[in-house]
């Protein structure tokens, strides 16, 4: 931006400046500054003028309108506006700037392109400010405006179009130091300091133009009664302090709005500057009891829930007070995290269904984060500590390599020694969980024995992983991503082909019916099942049920059982139900579950995926299918 474009945004925001002000931000002497002012006041010749007036430049303007197209060329006039969205932030700022209706053809002129390309971004802008309340009117050979009140302008401008109608904003230091002083004393965060700044410079730019924010929503006289509103009391004080202007009480609402809602500090310092309202922990304590209700995933008490509950409060701010948080990630958490992304999207029925409130996706997008966090938190804490030894015929190289192909199937937490033939011939085999070795001299060890060749694949391991754990019910500590855990759990038992003219009900039933009379599953488990079912739904997708419920008194192990239903690839309805038991919450690791659910979810999206399962006949068809890195699975 020019040197004059700067003069003159100074004294629109400001009113007045200082000869030796504008010398010390421009970094020019006096003689440029009276230079520029000259060629200021030609440029705008008879439709505004700048005077020194006691020592002070000030800003005289006589024609509104054409003040405001020659404005726009100068403060813009290096703008590019081959881009929509240039276009529409330049329509934008002269909309909340005009002091009447603005003519089509003068947009298209300042833009210097068509009347019809103005006419289609208008269009667009008609249609995002419409969420605004925000109407954008053009009468014949009047021109357009838009209508809404003073709040929905300042969101609208804030959401979408910021950058265009600020750029360059030159805040006198004086005011820039005001909002430092109470940011520090208020101990904001640095991320949402930079926040604040944006609606700051919004609040001092429209307050100075004559667009105070005269009125506000019932709704909003909740903000003064919450402790955040301390922070735009003070704020305001000090800039009607410094600018020697009454400041309309309700600016101090509209500077609050950034903190009640910012991203959710992470040291307890900050949190405790704002504490959660009331209505935050009956909520939490609601979304905690219907995830594990619906899932059978409970998210126990951590330092990370505290912060949770906090990052309710701020979403709640933010989505009653329409305040938006910039745009979600590139990368989508809810396929990268299936099941955190169920959790968030039971939370997001919770809060429309308690508060009336609908989540955008930039929120779902946090909360799948968080549940996320939690989950693998919960892993690390439960993660048993698991022994592996590892012996083989070489040197500590040959040890090593082994253990590094282990480390891809077995979990990060495990814990791995390696030892030569003498030290495993000496009882040093004793206390592991598992061994593994590359030779075939005979070892004493109670551990499961696993034996390898000194180079193995990934599948040769987990063939010999799979046997131990499903044939002989060796409990071995697998990693996320180890192929399919669903093929792992099953047996050709406890593998069902259904009829596809049975409704839903009837498919479960009779899937029950034959497992009972199998002796796979106790008979008390189909009364448990039926109950959870009036509880939450189990369906996962039109195509995947997923009942699955705790089993009876005594039983020790996860049962999985599998039932297809034959379908073509037209047809609707059923055709994969996953029927899981569990122990007692005591008796395992529901990280587990959340494994077998991050399969299932992955799954219920594969439709390709599914109209192949469900023409298999077979536990060993499937086995085969689902092994081979079809494409619900997770890499690792």
């Amino acid at each position: 931006m020019n040197r004059r474009a700067e003069i003159l945004l100074q004294l629109e925001r400001h009113l007045s400046a200082d000869p030796e002000a504008l010398q010390d931000r421009l970094g020019v002497g006096a003689k440029t500054i009276t230079n520029d002012v000259r060629e200021l006041n030609s440029v705008l010749d008879r439709v505004a003028q700048v005077r020194l007036d006691r020592g002070r430049y000030r800003l005289w303007v006589i024609d509104r309108d054409r003040y405001a197209r020659l404005r726009a060329e100068l403060v813009d006039g290096s703008t590019s506006f081959n881009d929509p969205g240039t276009r529409c932030g330049h329509i934008t700022a002269r909309l909340a700037r005009a002091a009447g209706p603005l003519l089509v053809d003068d947009l298209a002129h300042e833009m210097s392109v068509g009347r019809s390309t103005v006419l289609g971004d208008l269009g667009t802008l008609r249609e995002r400010a419409a969420a605004y309340g925000i109407t954008i009117v053009g009468r014949p050979n009047r021109g357009i405006e838009w209508h809404g009140d003073e709040l929905s302008e300042r969101l609208f401008i804030l959401d979408h179009h910021y950058p265009a109608v600020y750029s360059g904003y030159p805040l006198d230091e004086n005011l820039v130091a005001v909002v430092e002083r109470v940011v520090e004393d208020f101990s904001i965060s640095i991320l949402a300091a930079q926040e604040i700044t944006r609606w700051y410079t919004v609040m001092l730019d429209r307050t100075l133009t004559g667009h105070p924010l005269e009125t506000l929503p019932v709704e909003y006289g909740a903000v003064r009664a919450s402790s955040a509103h301390a922070f735009g009391a003070e704020l305001i004080a000090a800039v009607g302090a410094e600018l020697q202007l009454p400041v309309h009480p309700n600016e101090a609402v509209f500077m609050t709005l950034p903190v009640i809602g910012m991203h959710t500090p992470h040291d307890e310092r900050r949190l405790a500057r704002f504490p959660t309202s009331a209505e935050v922990r009956p909520l939490l304590d609601v979304i905690l009891a219907e995830i594990a209700a619906e899932m059978g995933i409970d998210i126990p008490s951590s330092e990370m829930l505290t912060n949770f509950a906090h990052h309710l409060a701020f979403m709640v701010n933010r989505l009653r007070f329409g305040i938006r948080i910039p745009a979600a990630p590139t990368s989508d958490l809810r396929s990268a995290y299936p099941v955190a992304a169920q959790m968030a999207a039971i939370t997001a029925g919770i809060i429309d269904r308690e508060l009336r409130l609908r989540l955008p996706d930039e929120e779902m997008q946090l909360l799948t984060g968080y549940f996320q966090v939690f989950i693998e938190e919960h892993r690390t804490l439960t993660s048993p500590d698991y022994r592996v030894g590892v012996v083989t015929r070489g040197g500590g190289v040959s040890a090593r390599l082994v253990q590094l192909q282990l480390a891809t199937v077995m979990a990060p937490s495990t814990r791995y020694e390696l030892l030569s033939l003498d030290e495993a011939d000496e009882d040093g085999l004793d206390g592991f969980d598992l061994v593994v070795a590359t030779t075939d001299r005979p070892l004493r060890t109670d551990a499961p024995l696993i034996r390898l060749t000194e180079v193995f694949d990934r599948e040769e391991l987990l063939h010999h992983i799979n046997r131990l754990r499903f044939d002989k019910g060796v409990d071995v500590l697998l990693g996320a991503g180890t192929r399919s855990l669903l093929a792992g759990l099953l047996t050709a038992e406890r593998f069902v082909v259904l009829d596809p003219a049975d409704d839903h009900e009837e498919l479960l039933a009779s899937m029950l019916d034959r497992l009972v009379a199998a002796e796979e599953v106790p008979p008390g488990f189909r009364e448990r099942v039926r109950e959870r079912q009036e509880r939450a739904s189990m369906l996962l997708s039109p195509q995947v049920a997923f009942p699955h419920a705790t089993l009876p008194e005594g039983s020790d192990r996860i049962v999985l059982a599998v039932g297809v239903v034959p379908r073509s690839g037209d047809s609707d309805g059923l055709r994969l139900l996953i029927l899981l038991g569990v122990p007692d919450k005591g008796d395992y690791d529901d990280t587990v579950l959340v494994d077998i659910y991050d399969e299932v979810i992955r799954l219920a999206a594969d439709r390709p995926g599914l109209d192949r399962i469900c023409r298999l006949t077979s536990y060993e068809q499937f086995f085969f299918h689902m092994t081979n890195d079809p494409a619900h699975l997770k890499e690792n």
